[in-house]
């Protein structure tokens, strides 16, 4: 295993690019978000827009992207794409994750992460649900056949946690190339019990192609009740090394497993500390994961 982090946070922390940041902070790999079109575009999250630099929409562009990487030493772990299959225009999701698979594979990447089921609809089941994304999964697969590129749906969300979605989903496509980005802190934001959350990880393991680290904290009487998803978000997320969920415990498990990936860095508690103090939150992540493998 290995130490990655995301694209976004390394610019949350103040840098003025990608490259430099996964540097200075120690480590060699990333995940790359890639837009619609593959197209250098602001990108927004946890509240912060950013330009994040790349463009992978053309085969001179993913040349120049995938020499720049080779010359600095750095790998993509991932591609991430935020696509939705509760959208109206699921054809419109199916290609997106198709250029974002073909891009991976120009540039040597292995791993394509993927949304779950999004924005939730009345009057459409869980079941449901998982058949239109097994449905959209398994037609992403059959057009690029070929490539060595798997798609890695996170657990993310509130229909995305589920464990029985996910189980029903991954059933559904029965394909070697279906797995999953296991986000550590999410089902447990999600609302299940810390003792269920590592059952829940045993469960999962042997589907994983990816990983995003995060942890969070409830007081003793909150950790091991089942919560409303969202409880307390985002004052309840906290840096890896200091929240309840054992790390340690996650990556035996994958490790047994047979997963020898990324463990990528995805602190969503930075916001509730000042700037100033956000780079040595990271390098704690950092050196904590690294303890860990």
């Amino acid at each position: 295993m290995y130490v990655a982090v995301r694209d976004f946070t390394v610019l949350w922390l103040g840098y003025e690019d990608v490259l430099s940041g996964v540097k200075d902070l120690g480590i060699n790999s990333f995940e790359l978000i890639v837009n619609r079109d593959l197209k250098e575009r602001p990108h927004t999250d946890m509240g912060v827009t950013f330009s994040l630099g790349f463009d992978l929409s053309t085969e001179k562009s993913r040349m120049a992207v995938a020499e720049t990487l080779k010359a600095e030493g750095i790998s993509v772990c991932a591609l991430l794409v935020n696509n939705d299959f509760a959208r109206e225009d699921i054809e419109a999701e199916v290609r997106w994750i198709v250029r974002a698979c073909r891009a991976a594979s120009e540039l040597g990447v292995g791993v394509v992460r993927i949304n779950p089921v999004m924005r939730v609809r009345p009057n459409v089941s869980e079941e449901d649900y998982a058949r239109l994304t097994a449905k959209c999964i398994r037609e992403v697969i059959s057009r690029t056949a070929g490539l060595d590129v798997s798609l890695g749906m996170e657990n993310h969300g509130r229909v995305g946690n589920s464990r029985e979605y996910i189980r029903k989903v991954i059933d559904l496509v029965g394909s070697e190339r279906m797995g999953l980005t296991l986000d550590t802190g999410n089902f447990y934001w999600y609302g299940y019990p810390l003792n269920e959350v590592y059952e829940i990880y045993e469960e999962f393991a042997p589907y994983v192609k990816h990983t995003h680290v995060k942890n969070l904290s409830f007081t003793e009487e909150r950790r091991y009740t089942r919560r409303e998803p969202g409880e307390g978000y985002p004052k309840t997320a906290a840096p890896l090394y200091e929240g309840d969920i054992d790390l340690r415990r996650a990556v035996e498990t994958l490790r047994r497993a047979g997963y020898d990936g990324d463990l990528t860095v995805e602190d969503e508690s930075l916001g509730n500390y000042p700037k100033n103090l956000r780079p040595t939150i990271i390098r704690r992540d950092i050196e904590h994961l690294k303890g860990l493998i």
